[in-house]
């Protein structure tokens, strides 16, 4: 049970107006941003880097997903381990590749460009002070374009604030 009550009915009219900016694109209100929406603004600006990182710019749904998967069964996550498990699969990944991402990431099928990026955004969260240049070299070498390299990244930089922020308030997955 949530640390915190989650906002379900908004008052304000910029949470009501991002709630159904968010059903609209979801098909409901997730309870992180229900947490989030005791802060308006706060709301509003995780709300829009998630709709720029996970819905829009150039990489794959499916890595995206999988980055935010791995991210969050490295960090522990219980909530965003299953928010992005069943996203995966909602794209068709089958569940045993799913399982894979989880808990063999080592062992994830991903084409060249995407592997390098999946594996540099994970190296980014669980060894954040090795700053990864073997990592970024490889990437490049397959011809990675630094708005990747960013975006992967920024995939990687959302989901470890939003793994951190669940497990304090203690979000449970719908």
């Amino acid at each position: 049970m949530s640390r915190i009550p989650l906002v379900k009915d908004p008052e304000d009219e910029e949470v009501r107006a991002v709630f159904a900016e968010i059903e609209d694109e979801l098909g409901s209100v997730p309870d992180l941003f229900r947490a989030y929406a005791h802060h308006p603004a706060l709301l509003k600006a995780n709300w829009d880097k998630f709709k720029a990182l996970m819905l829009h710019g150039c990489l794959s749904a499916q890595l995206k997903e999988g980055i935010a998967l791995v991210v969050s069964a490295d960090n522990r996550c219980d909530y965003s381990i299953y928010f992005h498990s069943i996203t995966l699969q909602e794209l068709g990944v089958d569940p045993k590749e799913v399982l894979r991402i989880r808990s063999y990431p080592e062992h994830v099928h991903y084409p060249p460009g995407e592997h390098e990026l999946f594996d540099l955004a994970r190296h980014a969260n669980i060894a954040p002070y090795d700053h990864g240049e073997r990592l970024l070299d490889a990437a490049r070498d397959v011809g990675v374009s630094n708005k990747e390299v960013v975006e992967a990244l920024g995939v990687m930089e959302m989901t470890a604030g939003f793994n951190r922020f669940a497990d304090m308030l203690g979000l449970e997955h719908e």
